[in-house]
C-alpha cells in the first residue's frame, strides 16, 4: 500500500525518509546505575545506540526499567540485573558479623557410674512364694555335708542343677531372666549372706543398715538411700546374722542379743537381736573400699602434711612406733 507521500509505507517518499532516526539522549534510554557499596567498583557506563542509516527499518525505542528506589545507608544495594551476587566484605562501620556455629561437645562419660552395680529390682510376692517352695525342696534334696566338701564354684554348679530340676518337676513357669535371678538368690542363700550379697559386691556403698526383714538402707556418697532388698522373713535374717558372727567365733541369740564382728575383708558388723530389737533383728555393716588411700593421696587431700607423711614412711620402714 502506498501512502500519500508516495512509496511504500515505511519507505522513502516525496518529502524524504518517513522513519527518521531517534536521536534520544543516553540518559533517557538507560537508567542511572544503582548505588554500590564503597568497596565495590561502579559499573561502566553503556554506550548510546548508533543512529539508524537512511533507509533502514525503524527500531523500537528501548524502554528501560524505572530506576530503583534510593537505598538506605543501612541496607546494601541490589546488584544489577544479569550479574551474579557477590558477598560484600564487612563494612568498616564496626557492626558485629554473624558468629560461626560451634560444634557441641559430647558430655563426659562417668566411668565410675557405669562400673557401679545396678540397683536391685523390686520383686513381687509371687516371686518370694516360688522362691520359698524351691528353697524348701532344695534343702530336702541336697546333701549339705557333701556340698561343704566342694569349692564355691563347684557348689554353685551343683545347686543350679538341682534347682533347674525342681523347676522342671514342679512345672513352674518363669522367664529366663527370672529363672537366672532365682538361681542367683538361692545360691546366695545357701553359700553366702543371702540378699546382702549384691550390696556387699558394690564398692560405692559405705554402710548397709538392715532394720528387720522388710527394710534395708544403704549410704552412698554420704546420703542414705532406701533399697528394694528384703528378706524372706525375720528367721532368714537371724540365720544370716548368726552365720556372720560365727566366722569370728561368736554367737548372737536371746541370751546374748548384742554382738560385734568383722567380715573377711575387714568390714565391721554390729547385730542386735530380739528381745532388744522390737521389729526383728537389726544389722549394720560398715564397709571399706577396695582401693585403699595412700599417703600421697592423703597429702593431696590436705589430711596430713608432707613432713608428717615422711615421718610415717620412716616409722613404717623401720617397723617402730613413735614410743618404742
Amino acid at each position: 500500500m502506498f501512502g500519500k507521500r508516495g512509496g511504500p509505507s515505511g519507505g522513502a517518499g516525496e518529502k524524504g525518509n518517513f522513519s527518521k532516526p531517534l536521536n534520544m539522549p543516553p540518559e533517557a534510554n538507560h537508567a542511572a546505575p544503582p548505588a554500590q557499596p564503597p568497596a565495590a567498583p561502579a559499573a561502566p557506563p553503556q554506550a548510546a545506540p548508533a543512529a539508524n542509516p537512511a533507509g533502514a527499518p525503524p527500531q523500537a525505542p528501548s524502554h528501560s526499567a524505572p530506576p530503583p528506589p534510593p537505598s538506605s545507608p543501612s541496607s546494601p544495594a541490589a546488584p544489577p540485573v544479569g550479574t551474579m551476587p557477590v558477598a560484600a566484605a564487612p563494612a568498616a562501620s564496626g557492626l558485629p558479623t554473624t558468629p560461626k556455629k560451634l560444634k557441641a561437645k559430647a558430655p563426659p562419660i562417668d566411668f565410675e557410674a557405669q562400673s557401679a552395680a545396678p540397683e536391685v529390682r523390686p520383686k513381687s510376692e509371687e516371686y518370694y512364694d516360688v522362691k520359698t517352695q524351691v528353697f524348701s525342696a532344695l534343702i530336702d534334696t541336697i546333701d549339705l555335708s557333701q556340698l561343704s566338701k566342694l569349692d564355691n564354684e563347684g557348689a554353685r554348679e551343683e545347686i543350679r542343677d538341682i534347682v533347674n530340676d525342681i523347676i522342671a518337676i514342679k512345672s513352674i513357669v518363669m522367664s529366663i531372666s527370672e529363672q537366672e535371678e532365682l538361681l542367683a538368690d538361692i545360691c546366695n542363700d545357701v553359700l553366702g549372706f543371702g540378699p546382702l550379697e549384691p550390696l556387699l559386691e558394690r564398692d560405692d556403698i559405705a554402710d548397709i543398715m538392715v532394720n528387720g526383714a522388710k527394710q534395708t538402707f544403704i549410704e552412698v556418697d554420704g546420703k542414705t538411700e532406701t533399697t528394694n532388698v528384703r528378706f524372706r522373713d525375720n528367721d532368714q535374717l537371724m540365720s544370716i546374722c548368726q552365720r556372720i558372727v560365727s566366722q569370728v567365733g561368736r554367737r548372737v541369740d536371746e541370751s546374748s542379743p548384742i554382738c560385734d564382728a568383722r567380715l573377711i575383708d575387714g568390714s565391721r558388723v554390729n547385730v542386735i537381736a530380739p528381745p532388744l530389737a522390737l521389729d526383728g533383728p537389726t544389722l549394720t555393716i560398715r564397709k571399706f573400699k577396695k582401693d585403699k588411700l595412700t599417703l600421697d593421696q592423703l597429702v593431696n587431700f590436705g589430711a596430713i602434711s608432707p613432713s608428717g607423711a615422711d615421718i610415717l614412711k620412716i616409722i613404717g620402714h623401720i617397723r617402730r612406733n613413735g614410743f618404742g
